[in-house]
């Protein structure tokens, strides 16, 4: 046989098997995992957040409104993705009372629950008409609450969706929200519920609404309620229209409806977990807060809270300094979150495993 072709004989057969090698490793050794991408999260209030994009301390941000609205026209970050963009129509935050404040005080939550759909009322219809003077109050009462520029709250306004109805879409919102900490394994139903159905059932009640709406206003004070909120938090606006004298001509509305609301803590809560850490420590009745730190609390602790109403949905954004311009450029990055019980921790870290991301607390 001449040298040539048995030379290329041979090589024929050494493909052949390079290739029958291949497959028995494809068969008997699985593929390497592709190396893991991660991002790391630390704790920071959304209202320090812009400062610390500017001090470099963090490249990106997950954040509710003004903060988002405030760095972006700041020119300190830009939004990668806004939250109805990843969860279109989600519920955020929502009006809760401690389901023990309830069963003793029925007609009190009534009565600062229909305060709160007259104040959601009023900012709809100010939002509709944006050339008015509610409107021009709006932006100033926001400006007021959050310390930052009518322009910023404007801008906000833009990205927020206001509504006090538990809607089935929202009650299927909330079932999601339980669905993917038992996903993450950030908790279970234990014992108690039989299904994530079950659980929204208990977590709700429509028929706070059915009976606030029944409600007529009072020519006097029937009681007080200690009531809790968010910094700075536009989500929760219904709350600042509610305790305006202005809105309520001369007197706020929750007084229109007979009840005196006191802050418990007047600058505001940094998130909803410590909303929920009041309502355990017996310091608020009501609050405002947004339904995943609600939910999460309520099945890891134990708290039991009932939501009366919904605030808003949409309205928070992951943020990014210049120079990262898409979601995987965030990787081996520093993003800074409310805490792990916001809205906006959980939005992050569903997002990031959906992007193949890891998220690791910074230092870890």
């Amino acid at each position: 046989m001449p040298v040539e072709k048995k030379t290329i004989q041979l090589l024929a057969i050494a493909v052949v098997a390079i290739v029958i090698i291949a497959a028995v490793a494809i068969i008997f050794w699985p593929d390497e995992e592709p190396p893991e991408k991660t991002i790391y999260w630390t704790p920071v209030p959304p209202k320090d957040q812009q400062a610390s994009f500017v001090s470099g301390a963090i490249d990106g941000g997950v954040s509710w409104e003004p903060y988002c609205s405030d760095s972006i026209l700041a020119g300190d970050a830009h939004v990668l993705k806004w939250s109805g963009e990843i969860w279109p129509n989600h519920p955020c935050c929502v009006l809760a009372v401690k389901s023990s404040y309830l069963s003793s005080n029925p007609d009190l939550v009534a009565r600062i629950t229909r305060a709160h759909i007259e104040a959601d009322l009023w900012l709809v219809d100010a939002l509709a008409h944006p050339d008015g003077a509610n409107y021009t109050l709006l932006l100033d009462m926001g400006a007021t609450f959050s310390a930052r520029s009518t322009d910023v709250v404007a801008a906000s306004l833009e990205h927020i969706k206001y509504s006090y109805e538990l809607t089935s879409e929202v009650q299927d919102g909330f079932a999601d929200f339980t669905e993917m900490f038992i996903d993450l394994n950030q908790t279970s139903l234990g014992d108690n519920y039989d299904s994530v159905d079950d659980f929204v059932s208990d977590f709700v009640d429509t028929s706070i609404v059915t009976a606030a709406l029944a409600v007529q206003p009072s020519e006097t004070i029937l009681g007080t309620v200690n009531l809790g909120f968010l910094a700075g938090d536009l989500h929760q606006f219904a709350r600042v229209i509610a305790m305006n004298a202005t809105v309520g001509g001369g007197q706020t509305l929750f007084e229109k409806f007979g009840v005196n609301v006191v802050a418990t803590n007047p600058a505001g809560y940094a998130n909803g977990g410590f909303v929920m850490d009041a309502f355990a420590a017996g310091v608020i009745d009501v609050g405002y807060l947004g339904a995943p730190p609600a939910i999460l609390k309520m099945l890891t602790v134990g708290t039991d809270i009932t939501v009366a109403a919904l605030a808003n949905s949409e309205g928070s954004a992951i943020l990014a300094v210049e120079g990262i311009d898409s979601f995987d450029e965030l990787e081996n990055k520093t993003v800074a979150t409310p805490g792990p019980s916001s809205i906006q921790h959980l939005l992050l870290l569903v997002y990031a495993e959906e992007q193949g991301f890891d998220m690791k607390l910074k230092g870890t």
